[in-house]
């Protein structure tokens, strides 16, 4: 009998894997009325400081809906090993993986009584991939369970890199209304993503265990050089990336948009739409398609077995020449485009605040975002109280991802100019490190100086 070597088979799910390279805000900071960073979820939202320099932060998140790494890693004795037998069985028919790195490099905001301005400077780079679960089963176990089935493994994928320069307004009327907006210049530094209907899939015969590929696959990218061909694409060579020209044609522009009401003492209710806009890209930009019925033998272990003895070597030999097999039978082509365009996930914020005390402050969000050509909505409860002028302290509770075990925490300490902040809306990873699907925080310094009048400073925190 003809047995196949399974790993060839699943380098090429691998190796489209590693594109898995789009943004959910934070949660916690929407509350966060006294840092300038809430208003990156509402331009409407106030400071009650004059000048406001907001140093170097750091946004990081990551979600995975399919399994945990405790599903990947079981305890054996004192050793730790991985197995993802577990973690498949753990997996829906498609999943969504997220990765986030957000930094923003440098703001400043100025406010004169009724009026308030800002300029900062982002970089921001985005994740994200849809896969199925016969990718992982077949990268894992092979194709042995696929024999006389056909397993889909049409991915969706996207990974873009940006920097936003970021201007923006707010005016307050008549201590009841304020309005916001902040216009945006996106400069795009890279994108590799997949564009409409793909078909990507695999058939093993029953008779003599050949694999057929079928493919009507494509995708696109740009922002850095051509690959010369595919196989140095699987051999993620970064120096064919050319990211000098981080701004060569691929540009665009984007705008927030939102209104804080204060009709009732204590109460304020208020709403933004933040990243409507897109980036159109025009520099290095190609489309990658694969199109065809394409049928591969595979290799026969035994050839490379003797006295239970394996000889490697000539096996890795033969494993590149596979390497190059697949990049022929999948017979991927580029060619260079006129470019397109990738749309920022927009998001609406609807929220409602209330301050029970002085020092103690309630609120709720619903929020909704436009992503990864669907619609994700979440919901957050939250209560910050101030512990003299030094410290603030906030904790939340949110569903998102169609999750509820969403529990954060988020501080500011104000240390004379010094504004020290750190704000995670999941804090479980704190505890069961590898039993989390959802992890992120934000962390970052400000220097805040000049307090507006007590009367504007109080219109400030009710306008929250």
């Amino acid at each position: 009998m003809n047995y196949l070597y399974k790993y060839p088979i699943t380098t090429i799910l691998f190796s489209l894997l590693m594109f898995t390279a789009n943004a959910q805000h934070e949660l916690g900071v929407h509350f966060m009325e006294d840092i300038w960073q809430s208003g990156q979820t509402n331009p409407a939202f106030m400071n009650d400081q004059k000048v406001v320099i907001a140093l170097p932060s750091v946004y990081a998140r990551f979600y995975h809906s399919g399994f945990t790494f405790e599903d990947a890693f079981r305890e054996n004795g004192d050793e730790l090993s991985f197995n993802l037998d577990n973690a498949i069985t753990a997996l829906e028919d498609k999943n969504d993986l997220n990765v986030n790195l957000n930094i923003d490099v440098l703001g400043v905001a100025l406010r004169f009584d009724d009026i308030q301005v800002g300029l900062s400077w982002s970089v921001k780079g985005n994740a994200y991939t849809q896969y199925t679960r016969e990718t992982l089963d077949l990268f894992w176990n092979g194709n042995a369970d696929y024999v006389g089935r056909t397993a889909n493994i049409n991915p969706e994928f996207q990974f873009t890199a940006y920097n936003e320069i970021g201007l923006s307004g707010a005016y307050n009327w008549q201590d009841k209304f304020t309005f916001g907006a902040k216009i945006k210049y996106l400069t795009g530094i890279s994108d590799t993503s997949t564009d409409g209907d793909n078909t990507l899939s695999l058939t093993t015969s029953d008779d003599v265990y050949q694999i057929s590929y079928d493919s009507d696959f494509s995708f696109r990218r740009a922002g850095f050089s051509q690959a010369a061909d595919f196989a140095e694409l699987t051999e993620n060579d970064f120096s064919l990336y050319n990211l000098n020209d981080l701004t060569g044609g691929n540009n665009g522009f984007g705008i927030d948009l939102g209104v804080t009401a204060n009709l009732i003492d204590r109460l304020t209710l208020s709403v933004a739409v933040t990243d409507l806009g897109r980036i159109s890209w025009k520099n290095e930009t190609y489309e990658y398609n694969s199109k065809g019925i394409y049928t591969y033998e595979g290799l026969d272990l035994f050839d490379y077995v003797s006295s239970d003895t394996l000889d490697s070597d000539r096996l890795a030999d033969d494993f590149e020449q596979v390497l190059d097999t697949i990049a022929e039978i999948l017979d991927i082509r580029s060619t260079a485009s006129d470019g397109y365009t990738t749309s920022l996930n927009t998001k609406a914020y609807l929220s409602g605040s209330y301050e029970v005390l002085d020092d103690l402050t309630i609120g709720a969000l619903i929020y909704i975002e436009n992503a990864n050509k669907s619609t994700q909505p979440g919901f957050a409860l939250s209560a910050r109280k101030k512990f003299g002028k030094w410290f603030t302290l906030g904790a939340s509770y949110a569903f998102r991802s169609q999750r509820f075990d969403n529990l954060g925490l988020n501080a500011v300490a104000h240390l004379g100019p010094v504004q020290i902040y750190a704000v995670s809306d999941n804090i479980a990873p704190l505890f069961k490190p590898l039993d989390s699907k959802n992890y992120n925080f934000r962390v970052g310094l400000n220097l805040a100086f000049g307090r507006i009048s007590d009367t504007k400073s109080q219109t400030s925190e009710l306008t929250r």
